[in-house]
């Protein structure tokens, strides 16, 4: 896959945290809201990382407190062969814990990239081509709004002036709610009225919130609103969509909308926005995409990547490019 622009940029790579307003939301859950996900930690089985854990997340001097009831809980959820568990925390059980210590240790990376708008102005085929690819997804007052910057040779903050509305709203930032995921966080990405719409949004899952899109709703859209580009021909450009597979071994003819693992949206040079699941642990953030593939590669056997591109026209219907060759 080839991008079709490389800009001149500054990235600094942030860990982003959950307020501890947020965390304490979902550890005590007091309107007993069901799509609010209690807080789960990732535990070493391990005596020394069980140790080093709860030092790192006590509170005051319960690091022993909170280290026997780690390894209870490990014990509870029986054998295993696995080097960690998941453990999920219980209200009584933050009396032992710092919530500013439990933020750090749920953190998450995001790039926080910035366009050097002086070099991008000076290299006029690349700033004509990306301004041509951002008017398909932005509205013109934001786009006059960059130009503006462009011309006055202020830099362009990605996550506040690059960004269509959902995604620069949410850019950063955690939820509390089980459900909303990559699907939703993709398709909201171009209009929050599509994972709103009845025609799409269609199954409320219990336990989840509405938000949620499933991968049959999220393949319905991409059928009827999108075609298929193949990325050894034609260069990636902002606003494609990546949907992410676990292939059969064997060669497939047809695509099953139950292999799709994951999607992000990609935006120049080596940068996505994507949510990394459907659990308020991960939030909205710009990620690379070798970050991307290294992730999904782990989680996944036989990874593939396809790459749909909006239509402009979406009464045109018929995607043009066949759905069988796959990129790897």
């Amino acid at each position: 896959m080839r991008a079709s622009l490389t800009l001149p940029v500054t990235d600094h790579v942030q860990k982003i945290t959950i307020p501890s307003k947020k965390l304490k939301t979902r550890a005590y859950n007091p309107k007993k809201d069901e799509t609010i996900e209690p807080i789960s930690i990732t535990v070493p089985r391990s005596e020394s990382g069980v140790s080093e854990l709860a030092r790192r997340l006590a509170s005051g001097e319960s690091s022993d407190q909170l280290q026997t009831l780690l390894f209870d809980r490990i014990k509870k959820q029986g054998p295993t062969t696995r080097a960690t568990v998941k453990i999920e925390l219980q209200p009584d059980d933050f009396k032992l814990i710092n919530f500013q210590s439990l933020s750090q240790e749920l953190s998450k990376e995001h790039h926080q990239v910035t366009v050097k708008t002086k070099e991008l102005a000076a290299e006029k085929d690349t700033w004509n081509e990306f301004r041509n690819q951002l008017s398909y997804i932005l509205p013109r007052d934001q786009l006059a709004r960059i130009n503006k910057k462009v011309r006055n040779g202020v830099d362009l903050v990605l996550d506040d002036d690059l960004l269509p509305t959902f995604a620069k709203k949410m850019a950063g930032k955690f939820i509390i709610y089980r459900g909303p995921n990559c699907f939703h966080a993709a398709l909201a990405f171009f209009d929050q009225h599509l994972t709103r719409a009845p025609s799409i949004n269609v199954k409320e899952e219990e336990g989840y919130h509405r938000a949620m899109i499933n991968y049959d709703e999220l393949w319905r859209v991409i059928s009827s609103e999108f075609y298929e580009i193949d990325p050894r021909n034609t260069p990636l450009k902002y606003g494609d969509l990546m949907v992410f597979f676990g292939v059969p071994q064997e060669s497939p003819k047809h695509i099953n909308f139950k292999w799709i693992r994951h999607t992000a949206i990609y935006l120049f040079g080596p940068y996505t926005f994507s949510k990394g699941s459907k659990s308020p642990n991960t939030p909205y953030s710009v990620k690379k995409l070798e970050d991307e593939w290294s992730t999904w590669r782990s989680l996944t056997q036989n990874l593939g990547v396809k790459i749909y591109r909006r239509q402009l026209n979406l009464s045109s219907g018929r995607l043009p490019v066949k759905r069988d060759d796959w990129i790897y």
